[in-house]
């Protein structure tokens, strides 16, 4: 664990390292860029985020998250930026592998409009139950979202945490007492190069202390490509080792591509 820990570490050490000797040609706004934006998920700006995540371990967890993104100005000074995450899931389940719907979330989070180097939101957040037994949650579920960044020189680094608490459904399923945050931390390098590391770190409370965590630990590299004929598109990729996970598996490999539609 050490041994993965020290490598991913040095890598993005390395990587920073790197884009510091080249800082001289980089041109840094500082939360105003397009360069910048893409690392904000509250920035102004309209995009359709598909990731797709590949968890292995004996049986492999693989699924499809599609995450538009919508700003809606709601006056001078005030930003609602909303965010749908559908995940379709391929998963082993009590009747062997299937395919279904996990947890829909929903957030709405409240920002100023005014853009800047320090950007930060609250506002609440939806989970909708599973479609498909083992899957997710089958709870109706509500809770706060805040989330707070800082961009500087073309370094992002930040914090986003929400908990879901139950509200409805049937009492025969679990409640749901439930922890998702993500750190977001990122450095800029030339021509639309960065390097990364965003893990998503969750607890469920309600599950035995064993099966509680899931800690992922990695980076990743990624590209924004603005010279097409089409919508710009970041492109990126990332691989994890898991220090902690209720199903004990051992890698997550990441890879999206975010489709930006409109920004302000």
């Amino acid at each position: 664990m050490k041994k993965h820990f020290l490598f991913a570490f040095g890598f993005m050490l390395a990587s920073i390292l790197n884009a510091q000797e080249n800082r001289k040609t980089a041109v840094y706004e500082d939360g105003n860029s397009l360069e910048d934006k893409i690392h904000n998920p509250i920035a102004n700006m309209a995009s359709i985020p598909l990731n797709y995540d590949l968890s292995i371990n004996d049986d492999y967890v693989n699924s499809v998250n599609l995450q538009p993104t919508i700003p809606v100005k709601l006056s001078k000074n005030l930003l609602l930026v909303t965010q749908a995450n559908l995940p379709l899931i391929n998963a082993q389940t009590e009747k062997g592998y299937e395919n279904g719907v996990g947890n829909t979330t929903i957030l709405g989070t409240l920002t100023t409009a005014k853009q800047s180097d320090f950007s930060w939101g609250f506002g609440p957040a939806f989970m909708l139950p599973s479609g498909l037994k083992g899957l997710g949650f089958d709870k109706l579920s509500i809770g706060p979202s805040v989330i707070a960044l800082k961009q500087t020189n073309g370094f992002t680094y930040g914090l986003i945490l929400q908990n879901y608490f139950s509200v409805a459904g049937p009492s025969n399923t679990e409640d749901v007492n439930y922890l998702n945050s993500q750190i977001i931390l990122s450095k800029r390098l030339n021509r639309g190069w960065y390097v990364y590391s965003n893990p998503y770190i969750t607890a469920n409370w309600n599950a035995p202390s064993k099966k509680q965590w899931e800690v992922p630990i990695g980076a990743g590299a990624g590209k924004l490509i603005t010279h097409n004929r089409y919508l710009p598109i970041n492109l990126k990729a990332g691989v994890y080792k898991y220090l902690s996970h209720p199903t004990n598996a051992d890698w997550l490999v990441q890879m999206q591509a975010t489709f930006i539609i409109k920004q302000n």
